[in-house]
């Protein structure tokens, strides 16, 4: 299917547009059938004309698809295109994190994460080591955001996602839990020295520049940090937030 009014859709692109109409833009075919098997409603697509078919199948008649060369894309969108299939989806409205609806198993907390990439890119390895849902606490990047979603290589929509606030970690912490703080202070251990029991952990990490608040910290059962060489004093968020899930999530299924 085409026309003129579905083609408007992918003019110009602008985050703060579509977020404020309750959208955000898909890139590729891996978001769109990660945006579809969560059960997510997309408004349109925008296709290379040999990916038509393949598109089409996978709509199964939910959603109009469009056709132009991928150059024509590139320049409806404002900016180079090479992933075959663009589309406009509602946003999902990530649930309130409290005790009644948290997550079993293992669940990564992201705490003013304000780069849209490190958000994505913790998404995709909180996917990969296990984590069985992300909350997002205060200043995080949007998650619906394009690099968000991108990087994340759709994971973000494949992974029940919260919004919490401080007194919303309580429900993270209670018999057979724990809610470690990936954090430098008085009561900081090492990671591999850390033996979680059997209970499920909720990881929480913070910005890469300022770290957790000290009210974040202090809600948390335990403070761990990663052993690094000497002379050496920090990682990348998007890095030691891997390094911690393959130790405490892949070493200790929940």
């Amino acid at each position: 299917m085409s026309g003129p009014d579905y083609l408007g859709l992918f003019a110009g692109l602008r985050e703060r547009d579509y977020a404020a109409r309750g959208l955000m833009v898909l890139e590729g075919r891996i978001l769109l059938d990660k945006a579809l098997d969560a059960g997510l409603a997309v408004e349109a697509a925008l296709c290379v004309p040999a990916d038509l078919e393949a598109i089409e199948a996978r709509a199964a008649g939910a959603f109009p698809i469009l056709t132009l060369p991928s150059p024509e894309i590139s320049a409806l969108a404002g900016f180079g295109f090479h992933r075959g299939v663009l589309a406009v989806a509602r946003r999902p409205e990530p649930r309130r994190l409290e005790r009644a609806t948290a997550p079993q198993g293992h669940a990564l907390v992201l705490w003013n994460v304000t780069d849209a990439e490190n958000l994505g890119l913790l998404s995709r390895s909180a996917a990969a080591l296990g984590a069985a849902a992300i909350a997002l606490g205060p200043g995080c990047a949007d998650p619906f955001s394009r690099k968000a979603l991108r990087t994340s290589m759709g994971n973000l929509l494949a992974r029940p996602l919260f919004r919490v606030e401080l007194d919303g970690l309580a429900a993270l912490r209670g018999p057979g839990r724990a809610l470690v703080a990936a954090a430098l202070g008085p009561r900081s251990r090492e990671l591999l020295g850390f033996d979680a029991a059997g209970r499920a952990l909720a990881l929480v990490l913070g910005n890469e520049g300022y770290g957790l608040p000290d009210e974040v910290v202090d809600a948390c059962d335990e403070a761990l940090v990663v052993p690094m060489a000497s002379g050496v004093d920090s990682l990348n968020v998007a890095a030691a937030g891997a390094i911690m899930m393959w130790e405490l999530f892949g070493k200790n299924p929940a």
